[in-house]
């Protein structure tokens, strides 16, 4: 993964105490990601969710550099606490309500010295990770007075603002992209398979000779209704699907080249976002999905078990 120069981003993992004492809290940015240890089909690492996560977030604040260089980037090492994670043998998940507890003790940690802005990436679109994370942030900010983000779920609100709601539609008009490859690509496809050969291609498995596969040609394959009747049924189906399947979309037509423009088209849209954040144009309210309203529905424990123990 390329890094960027070493007077740029500082490592916390290897700042001393008075290191750290020494940053001047309102121009220093906390960056990290939190993002899942989860399997992406045969050809995939593990570490795919945490890869992408950490290479947008390079690849934005990159650009955020050299738009704000009066910005100190701290990066924290990754935290692989997630989730509604694949459950496939390799995946690790946990609790919604442990990854929450996470974040708000990692939040009041850094508050307590002082740190106000933090931005915490991910690339997992689990609904109950990203909702999690957004709901611990708002906690720690309403209690602290800080300024933590998802940098994914700012993402999400960028894109539904400029008119995007899926990634076909910000990627699909790229050099050399294939349109109908986005349709159904929602996990080790197309976009997840590219951008790993772009990241860590070493650590990518041979992928080109891997059927196209998606949630809507294996209901077809069983013999139901190409649109389930429910919401309900339309999640007993994904989980179904995914038990079946460690990967939804179409990696053979991914190559390392579109990994590139899609990582540099993430980041471009990211680092608008950010820089607007800084600025004062955007809040961390602004960083919330849609789903953020339905937190205490999704987060429930209720609603877990029945998922948990009762759809899948």
């Amino acid at each position: 993964m390329n890094a960027l120069p070493t007077d740029t981003l500082l490592e916390w993992r290897l700042l001393t105490g008075r290191d750290i004492d020494a940053l001047d809290r309102e121009s220093t940015v906390i960056i990290g990601s939190v993002s899942p240890l989860e399997v992406h089909g045969p050809h995939l690492p593990v570490t795919t969710d945490v890869t992408e996560a950490e290479g947008l977030l390079l690849a934005a604040i990159e650009k955020v550099r050299r738009e704000r260089p009066d910005i100190t980037f701290v990066r924290l090492p990754p935290l692989w606490v997630a989730s509604d994670v694949l459950p496939q043998t390799g995946s690790i998940g946990f609790r919604p309500d442990t990854l929450r507890r996470v974040l708000m003790d990692l939040g009041a940690s850094l508050a307590g010295q002082g740190f106000r802005h933090v931005w915490l990436s991910n690339f997992h679109g689990g609904p109950r990770h990203f909702v999690a994370m957004e709901d611990a942030l708002h906690r720690v900010n309403r209690r602290h007075g800080t300024a933590m983000i998802s940098v994914f779920s700012l993402l999400l609100h960028r894109l539904a603002d400029d008119g995007s709601h899926e990634l076909g539609g910000v990627l699909g008009d790229l050099p050399g992209a294939d349109p109908e490859a986005f349709a159904g690509d929602m996990h080790g496809g197309y976009v997840e398979t590219s951008m790993m050969l772009h990241l860590i291609g070493e650590h990518v498995r041979d992928h080109t000779d891997l059927p196209p596969v998606t949630v809507g040609s294996w209901r077809a394959s069983k013999g139901l209704p190409a649109k389930p009747p429910h919401p309900l049924a339309a999640f007993r189906d994904s989980f179904r699907f995914f038990k079946a399947n460690s990967y939804a979309g179409s990696p053979a037509g991914a190559s390392a080249e579109l990994g590139a423009r899609f990582v540099d088209t993430l980041a471009t849209h990211t680092a608008d976002a950010l820089v607007d954040l800084w600025d004062g144009k955007l809040s961390a309210a602004d960083a919330r999905s849609p789903l953020f309203k339905y937190r205490r529905v999704l987060l429930s424990r209720a609603l877990g078990w029945f998922f948990e123990n009762v759809i899948a």
